[in-house]
Parts: C-alpha cells; sequence; structure tokens
C-alpha cells in the first residue's frame, strides 16, 4: 500500500481546505520539521505499512514501528539512506545504500515508481519490498528531504514462484504424458487400420451369412471408432508439441461433400442430409487435419443420435464473416453449462458417459485444429432435442479466384 503524494507538494503554510493534498502534506511536515504534530505521529506508528522519512542528504530523521519490523532493526537517526542492515537486487546481487531507490530519489530530486529489492535483517532472512521514495520540498520548492512507503511483498513474490515452479512441474508432466500418447498411438495405429480394413472387406463378401454378416459389421464399426481415438490422440500431441498445419486454399465444399458420402458410404443406414451455399467457400486450410474435424463431427452426431434421425450438415457464413460448417442431430444433446466443457480434453458429461463408450477427445482435437488455423468452434444445445457443433474459418484470399472456377 502506497500513501500518494503531490509533487511537487503545496505551500507548507498556506493549505487551504479545498486541497485535498493538505492533510497528507501537513503529515509529511509533522515528519520533517518536528515540533508539536504528534497526532501525526501517532497515527503513523499506528500505520500498518512501513514509512520513514530523511533530510535533504539523505539522513534518516524518522521512521515507525513497521519499518522496525520490516528492517528487523532500529536505525540510529542519521543513519544514511535507509535502515535496512543489507540491501540486495531481486536476483541476489548486493545494491549499495548510496543506490537504494531512496537515494535516487534525493538526488535525482524525482520520485521513484517501480523498483523493488530485497532487505536483509540481522538473523540473515530477507524481506522483499516495493519503495515508494518521493521528494518534500519547502514552500519555495527547495528540497528539503523525502519520504519513503515500503510494502512487504515477500508472500506474493513467495506465490509468484511457487506458481511458476508449479506450472514448470505440470509443464514436464504434459510432455511426459504427451509422450506416451503419442507412443501408444503410433504402435497402435498399423494393427487397428489392418482390423478395419479386413473388416470392410469382409462385409463385401456375399458368402457371409446374416450373423456372419453381423459380427464383421460390428468389428468394422468398432475398429472405426478406434481408428478415430488413435488418430486423435496423436493430432493431440501434436499439435501440442507445436507442430504446424500444411495450409493451402481448400474449396469447403468439396471437401465437406467428399467426407459426407465417404461418410455415408460407412454407415449406409444413417440418413445424412447436406446444405450448401450457391457459391462455394474457399478456406486457407490443412486437407488432413479438417478431414479430420469433419470426421469427429459427424461420428459423435451419429454415436449419440437415434439410428432412426437424420444428421443435417450445413455449409455457410457467420455474422463475423467466417465460412462455417454445422452438424445438427437430434440425439442426447448438450447439457446446459457444459457448451465450452466438452472441448476440454477428456471431459465427457453425465449423459454422454451413459450413451456410449469414449474417451472425450475428438472434440478437444477439433478446437485445437480449428483454433490453429485462425478459426473458432462452437456448440449449443438445438431447439426440440439434440445439439448443433459447428465450425467457422476465414475465407481465402484466393476465394474470389477459385469461386469463380467452381
Amino acid at each position: 500500500m502506497a500513501l500518494p503524494v503531490r509533487t511537487p507538494t503545496p505551500s507548507l503554510d498556506a493549505l487551504g481546505q479545498t486541497d485535498p493534498g493538505a492533510g497528507l502534506t501537513r503529515l509529511f511536515r509533522a515528519l520533517t520539521f518536528p515540533r508539536d504534530e504528534q497526532p501525526y505521529r501517532t497515527f503513523l506508528e499506528a500505520l500498518g505499512v512501513a514509512v520513514y522519512t530523511t533530510d535533504a542528504d539523505g539522513r534518516i530523521t524518522y521512521f515507525n514501528q513497521a519499518a522496525v519490523d520490516l528492517w528487523g532493526r532500529r536505525p540510529e537517526l542519521g543513519e544514511e539512506w535507509c535502515g535496512s542492515l543489507r540491501l540486495f537486487h531481486l536476483d541476489g546481487r548486493p545494491m549499495a545504500h548510496g543506490e537504494c531507490p531512496m537515494a535516487i530519489a534525493l538526488k535525482e530530486n524525482r520520485p521513484v515508481r517501480g523498483a523493488s529489492a530485497y532487505a536483509e535483517r540481522p538473523d540473515g532472512r530477507r524481506v522483499a519490498f516495493v519503495p515508494y521514495p518521493t521528494p518534500l520540498r519547502d514552500s519555495d520548492g527547495e528540497l528539503v528531504g523525502a519520504v519513503n512507503v515500503l510494502v512487504d511483498v515477500t508472500e506474493r513474490l513467495a506465490a509468484e514462484e511457487a506458481l511458476r515452479a508449479t506450472a514448470a512441474a505440470l509443464e514436464a508432466s504434459n510432455a511426459v504424458k504427451d509422450e506416451f500418447l503419442g507412443l501408444i498411438s503410433h504402435e497402435l495405429r498399423t494393427p487397428v487400420t489392418t482390423i478395419f480394413g479386413n473388416a470392410v472387406v469382409l462385409r463385401e463378401h456375399s458368402d457371409l451369412s446374416p450373423t456372419e454378416r453381423d459380427m464383421v459389421g460390428d468389428i468394422g464399426e468398432e475398429s472405426e471408432r478406434l481408428m478415430r481415438i488413435v488418430e486423435n490422440l496423436l493430432q493431440l500431441t501434436r499439435l501440442g508439441s507445436g507442430a504446424t498445419l500444411d495450409i493451402e486454399p481448400q474449396v469447403l465444399d468439396h471437401l465437406v461433400q467428399s467426407m459426407v458420402v465417404a461418410f455415408g458410404r460407412r454407415h449406409p443406414t444413417r440418413s445424412i442430409t447436406l446444405t450448401r451455399e450457391p457459391r462455394s467457400s474457399v478456406v486457407d486450410a490443412d486437407a488432413t487435419s479438417l478431414e479430420l474435424v469433419l470426421q469427429n463431427l459427424l461420428g459423435n452426431a451419429h454415436k449419440y443420435s437415434p439410428a432412426d434421425e437424420a444428421i443435417e450438415v450445413v455449409i455457410g457464413e457467420t455474422d463475423d464473416g467466417l465460412a462455417s460448417v454445422e452438424v445438427l442431430d437430434r440425439g442426447i444433446g448438450i447439457t446446459e453449462g457444459t457448451e465450452t466443457d466438452i472441448f476440454t480434453a477428456f471431459f465427457r458429461s453425465e449423459s454422454a458417459r451413459q450413451a456410449a463408450s469414449g474417451m472425450g477427445v475428438g472434440l478437444a482435437v477439433c478446437k485445437r485444429i480449428v483454433e490453429a488455423q485462425g478459426g473458432r468452434i462452437w456448440a449449443r444445445r438445438r431447439e426440440g432435442r439434440g445439439a448443433v457443433i459447428g465450425f467457422g474459418l476465414p475465407f481465402s484470399r484466393d476465394d474470389a479466384d477459385v469461386a469463380a472456377d467452381d
């Protein structure tokens, strides 16, 4: 806490009731010119903030008990600059008393702000403080001394250091986690892809019995789910480690349509409708990553919706000028208050856990991918029932050229 001081101060002999600085000026006058101003000294002794004054040469003329408590010693009147036994910069370098903020304020005849230091007590303990030294002048503007307010920030600096240490430990922990997830994902990718590919081939054989066809269908569906989890984990670790995406102009309409068609082939019983703007939308994006986003959004809509409900995909434009894609379903919807939580890695609402299995990484990956390409992602409850999850990307500078050729 710093006591505000006006610089230069008003005349010490002509203080009017309309001057808001008059009270503080009289207070510091009592310290600089000790006469019969005992009430002010009593006030400063009761103040919980360290305060001391010096004359124009830097010799201490007054200090309160709070200053004694901070310094850990009671200096003699006439000591120079500061009552600390020893001073240090925050990086540990010794600070000469003649170089302390109070000395600078007097030598340069100006208030000093923004400084901080350690005061070492006789018992060896160091106290971090922020000083607010301010010159005092007489009615003629001549420098007569200075007042300094010392704010103890030891606990604050300790808390900041603890926070930095915790952040470093968390970052190291996240690095280990990302390395583990990346390793596991790489090891799973090949066998899961093989299982899924073989299931697709087997499903096309006409000599399978109905029971066998159902079994192969289950294998294909579950392996596809695992394959998407693996891809999400890989992308999550890549983006977390600072990997960059291969950005180039993409015709969003074509990419979305191809993904909807491919998804429909894998899920022939699911009805999917696609609505698009009359003109094509061209965005600067990474095609592979964008395909993963669409796979996740379509996969979620399929997983959490009844089999007889259609999924709607709408390509349009947001009010703030982004090319948008929204996937609408009539599934379990979004629990109120979790519209942003669902994009947090490994978060799953209670209704989602009850409806289907999963890890809760798909939408987190979607958010990272979209934001890495300068876009944003959102979710909202759909009127009636279900959810709307969409994303928006900036239009490409090549939009007009591609649209003209479309």
